[in-house]
Protein backbone atom coordinates (compact mmCIF):
# COMPACT_ATOMS: atom_id res chain seq x y z
CA UNK A 1 0.00 0.00 0.00
CA UNK A 2 1.49 3.07 -1.05
CA UNK A 3 1.29 6.48 0.81
CA UNK A 4 -1.92 8.31 -0.06
CA UNK A 5 -2.31 12.27 1.24
CA UNK A 6 -5.54 12.82 3.38
CA UNK A 7 -9.33 12.61 1.78
CA UNK A 8 -11.37 13.56 4.00
CA UNK A 9 -14.32 12.39 1.25
CA UNK A 10 -12.80 8.89 1.31
CA UNK A 11 -15.10 6.04 2.85
CA UNK A 12 -12.09 5.72 5.18
CA UNK A 13 -12.06 9.32 6.27
CA UNK A 14 -15.65 9.62 6.61
CA UNK A 15 -15.75 6.25 9.07
CA UNK A 16 -12.46 7.55 10.91
CA UNK A 17 -13.93 10.66 11.84
CA UNK A 18 -17.82 9.68 12.44
CA UNK A 19 -15.73 6.83 14.73
CA UNK A 20 -13.85 10.02 16.47
CA UNK A 21 -16.69 11.90 16.79
CA UNK A 22 -18.55 9.06 18.92
CA UNK A 23 -15.74 8.59 21.12
CA UNK A 24 -15.35 12.52 21.74
CA UNK A 25 -19.28 12.36 22.32
CA UNK A 26 -18.74 8.91 24.89
CA UNK A 27 -16.37 10.86 26.89
CA UNK A 28 -18.33 13.89 26.89
CA UNK A 29 -21.46 11.91 28.22
CA UNK A 30 -19.91 9.66 30.82
CA UNK A 31 -17.47 12.42 32.32
CA UNK A 32 -19.28 15.76 31.87
CA UNK A 33 -17.31 17.27 34.42
CA UNK A 34 -14.29 17.57 32.17
CA UNK A 35 -13.67 19.74 29.16
CA UNK A 36 -13.28 17.45 26.32
CA UNK A 37 -11.87 19.25 23.17
CA UNK A 38 -11.01 17.95 19.84
CA UNK A 39 -7.31 18.95 19.25
CA UNK A 40 -7.43 20.84 16.37
CA UNK A 41 -9.58 22.82 18.08
CA UNK A 42 -7.29 23.18 21.20
CA UNK A 43 -4.31 24.48 19.66
CA UNK A 44 -6.58 26.64 16.90
CA UNK A 45 -7.60 28.43 19.88
CA UNK A 46 -3.93 28.83 21.51
CA UNK A 47 -2.58 29.52 18.00
CA UNK A 48 -5.64 31.38 15.80
CA UNK A 49 -3.31 32.24 13.19
CA UNK A 50 -1.94 28.54 12.82
CA UNK A 51 -2.45 26.87 9.30
CA UNK A 52 -4.21 23.81 8.82
CA UNK A 53 -0.63 22.47 7.90
CA UNK A 54 0.56 23.66 11.25
CA UNK A 55 -2.41 21.92 12.51
CA UNK A 56 -2.21 18.58 10.97
CA UNK A 57 1.33 18.30 12.37
CA UNK A 58 0.37 19.32 15.92
CA UNK A 59 -2.63 16.89 15.30
CA UNK A 60 -0.10 13.52 13.95
CA UNK A 61 1.63 14.77 17.70
CA UNK A 62 -0.81 14.94 19.60
CA UNK A 63 -3.76 12.89 18.68
CA UNK A 64 -7.62 13.87 18.28
CA UNK A 65 -9.01 14.71 21.73
CA UNK A 66 -7.59 16.13 24.25
CA UNK A 67 -8.44 16.98 28.31
CA UNK A 68 -6.59 18.14 31.38
CA UNK A 69 -7.20 16.04 34.89
CA UNK A 70 -5.81 16.96 38.10
CA UNK A 71 -2.88 19.61 36.17
CA UNK A 72 -1.99 16.94 33.56
CA UNK A 73 -3.18 17.22 30.13
CA UNK A 74 -3.92 14.08 28.30
CA UNK A 75 -4.30 13.29 24.27
CA UNK A 76 -6.24 10.22 22.76
CA UNK A 77 -5.36 9.06 19.18
CA UNK A 78 -8.56 7.69 17.47
CA UNK A 79 -8.28 5.00 14.52
CA UNK A 80 -10.95 3.21 12.90
CA UNK A 81 -9.89 -0.75 11.53
CA UNK A 82 -11.76 -0.96 7.97
CA UNK A 83 -10.04 -4.24 6.98
CA UNK A 84 -11.71 -7.83 8.40
CA UNK A 85 -7.79 -8.90 9.21
CA UNK A 86 -5.25 -5.84 9.27
CA UNK A 87 -5.80 -2.09 9.91
CA UNK A 88 -3.15 0.43 8.21
CA UNK A 89 -1.13 2.47 11.31
CA UNK A 90 0.48 5.51 9.50
CA UNK A 91 4.13 5.86 10.44
CA UNK A 92 4.62 9.54 11.08
CA UNK A 93 1.69 8.68 13.26
CA UNK A 94 3.38 6.23 15.18
CA UNK A 95 6.42 7.84 15.50
CA UNK A 96 5.20 10.97 16.96
CA UNK A 97 2.30 10.17 19.04
CA UNK A 98 4.38 8.86 21.74
CA UNK A 99 3.89 9.72 25.89
CA UNK A 100 2.46 8.36 29.29
CA UNK A 101 -0.55 10.46 28.68
CA UNK A 102 -1.04 9.16 25.15
CA UNK A 103 -3.56 6.76 24.58
CA UNK A 104 -4.21 4.83 21.14
CA UNK A 105 -8.55 4.50 20.60
CA UNK A 106 -9.10 1.83 17.80
CA UNK A 107 -12.66 1.22 16.28
CA UNK A 108 -13.71 -1.54 13.74
CA UNK A 109 -15.77 -1.17 10.69
CA UNK A 110 -17.05 -4.98 11.59
CA UNK A 111 -17.72 -4.74 15.34
CA UNK A 112 -18.49 -2.28 18.22
CA UNK A 113 -15.32 -3.12 20.24
CA UNK A 114 -13.03 0.15 21.34
CA UNK A 115 -10.07 -0.74 22.23
CA UNK A 116 -7.36 1.90 23.88
CA UNK A 117 -3.99 1.43 24.31
CA UNK A 118 -1.15 3.14 26.16
CA UNK A 119 1.39 5.04 23.32
CA UNK A 120 4.63 3.82 24.65
CA UNK A 121 3.69 0.38 24.18
CA UNK A 122 1.73 0.49 21.23
CA UNK A 123 5.01 1.76 19.92
CA UNK A 124 7.26 -1.12 20.70
CA UNK A 125 5.05 -3.45 19.92
CA UNK A 126 3.97 -2.38 16.34
CA UNK A 127 8.29 -1.94 15.57
CA UNK A 128 7.87 -5.77 15.44
CA UNK A 129 5.26 -5.75 12.19
CA UNK A 130 7.59 -4.69 9.25
CA UNK A 131 6.72 -1.52 7.32
CA UNK A 132 4.33 -2.18 4.11
CA UNK A 133 6.24 0.84 3.27
CA UNK A 134 7.81 4.20 3.83
CA UNK A 135 4.34 5.51 4.75
CA UNK A 136 3.03 2.83 6.80
CA UNK A 137 2.29 -0.59 8.65
CA UNK A 138 -0.51 -3.12 8.39
CA UNK A 139 -1.70 -4.40 11.72
CA UNK A 140 -3.21 -7.48 12.23
CA UNK A 141 -7.13 -7.11 14.06
CA UNK A 142 -6.04 -10.04 16.22
CA UNK A 143 -2.90 -7.68 17.75
CA UNK A 144 -4.90 -4.77 18.50
CA UNK A 145 -7.78 -6.78 19.90
CA UNK A 146 -5.04 -9.21 22.01
CA UNK A 147 -2.72 -6.43 23.19
CA UNK A 148 -2.37 -7.15 26.83
CA UNK A 149 -2.20 -3.47 27.99
CA UNK A 150 -5.32 -3.18 25.94
CA UNK A 151 -8.42 -1.47 27.68
CA UNK A 152 -12.23 -2.39 26.06
CA UNK A 153 -14.66 0.65 26.46
CA UNK A 154 -13.95 4.23 27.92
CA UNK A 155 -14.89 3.58 31.55
CA UNK A 156 -11.84 0.89 31.38
CA UNK A 157 -9.34 3.53 29.78
CA UNK A 158 -10.54 6.15 32.41
CA UNK A 159 -10.11 3.38 35.62
CA UNK A 160 -6.89 2.15 33.99
CA UNK A 161 -5.16 6.17 33.49
CA UNK A 162 -6.67 8.15 36.39
CA UNK A 163 -7.13 5.22 38.82
CA UNK A 164 -10.81 5.75 39.36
Amino acid sequence: MSYTPFNPTSNRAIAGLKFQQEVFEDLQNIYPDIQFEMTWDFYKKQHPDSTDKDLAILEKQNGDITYMLEGQRHYIECCFAMGTEVSRLCEMKREKFVGKNKWYCYGFAHDDDVIFMPSITWKKYTAKIKKADRSCRMVPLSSIKNLKAGRTGVINYWREVHNV
